[in-house]
């Protein structure tokens, strides 16, 4: 049954005065509708709705000093404390490149934008057409809070309703079956690349999905781990204070780690890392796949850990640290490459 505008509107105050327990999007789960219309049942007390070119409202979230910035996708949350600055936008896609504060961003994607106070907590909170979360940025102790009311007072729509029109979430991309896929042309290509950021064109130009293109990769060039040992991957890494980098993604952002994780503990069905600057809360539920992955790049190769849920979405990757132009850290390769394998899934499409 459909929610009325009554029942959203006092799940919304229940979630922002803390009288109802959970997130947000649970919360909205729970009443069938997306958190992005949950957080928009607020408008008039404690959200405000902004509206802006997202480029613009990006270029200035530098004044808000330190703030936590989060994305998120269904099966792990990734937080980073740090400021904003060195942004660069270029049409509907962003860079933030300032340190801690490191972001990738696909601004068509984004539709809905709110000013939000709730549970003593001040934030800005971006979502999709679809209303699903895609960034949120929140003010810490040492934010500005006068960065944060000249942006809201800027950046304020003039339609403070409390309610969206979202639309229906995106369908899934239809990709070349197996048996169409010439698979020697497509690892001839892959052997091929100099460069990482050539992979994701080769898959648009195989058409392929990405959890299809490892598997047709090969063993040379893909191989399944185990995915009961990622727990052991984190605390290995942070035995050696081995420098690395954690991707975590959705449709509108990328958001990266990069440095040594410390602390790691495990709740039911949850990994974390909860160090002071970086926190990572990652459901080993949804952690159906786990791939190493080698892409050649001019300096060598570039070794990756992808994770991929049980309908092959990919949800997380981790890599090592490295400079542009330089070799792969051989410790961290030594690291990936020493992780239990599990046997390759074969497939003979015919044009292999």
């Amino acid at each position: 049954m459909t929610p009325n505008s009554t029942d959203i509107v006092n799940a919304w105050n229940g979630f922002a005065t803390g009288t109802a327990k959970g997130y947000a999007v649970d919360i909205a789960k729970q009443l069938g509708v997306s958190e992005g219309e949950l957080v928009a049942a607020g408008c008039g007390s404690t959200v405000t709705r902004i509206d802006a070119n997202w480029g613009d409202v990006i270029s200035r979230l530098e004044e808000l000093g330190e703030v936590m910035v989060l994305t998120r996708n269904p099966s792990v949350v990734h937080e980073k404390t740090g400021t904003f600055g060195a942004v660069s936008i270029q049409g509907d896609m962003g860079l933030v490149l300032n340190g801690d504060v490191d972001l990738r961003l696909f601004l068509g994607h984004w539709g809905f934008g709110f000013a939000v106070e709730a549970r003593g907590r001040r934030s800005l909170q971006f979502f999709g057409h679809d209303g699903t979360a895609i960034h949120k940025v929140f003010l810490t102790d040492h934010s500005s809070s006068a960065g944060f009311d000249a942006l809201v007072t800027d950046f304020r729509a003039a339609d403070q309703t409390a309610q969206i029109s979202v639309l229906p979430p995106l369908p899934t991309p239809v990709t070349e079956g197996d048996e169409k896929v010439d698979v020697e042309n497509w690892r001839a290509h892959w052997r091929n690349m100099t460069d990482v950021h050539q992979f994701h064109g080769l898959l648009n130009d195989f058409n392929l999905g990405r959890h299809q293109g490892l598997r047709l990769a090969g063993p040379e060039f893909a191989e399944p781990l185990d995915p009961a040992t990622f727990q052991r991957l984190l605390e290995d890494a942070s035995a050696s204070a081995l420098p690395i980098m954690v991707f975590v993604g959705n449709a509108g952002a990328i958001q990266i780690h990069t440095g040594p994780i410390n602390t790691i503990r495990v709740m039911e069905n949850w990994v974390n890392v909860m160090d002071p600057r970086f926190t990572l809360h990652l459901r080993t539920d949804h952690l159906a796949e786990m791939w190493l992955v080698r892409k050649p790049i001019r300096e060598g190769v570039i070794t990756t850990i992808e994770l991929y849920d049980a309908d092959q979405n990919n949800f997380a990757i981790l890599c090592g640290q490295r400079a542009p132009k330089e070799a792969e850290n051989p410790a961290w390769q030594k690291l990936a490459e020493g992780m239990p394998r599990l046997a390759h899934p074969q497939s003979t499409p015919a044009g292999a």
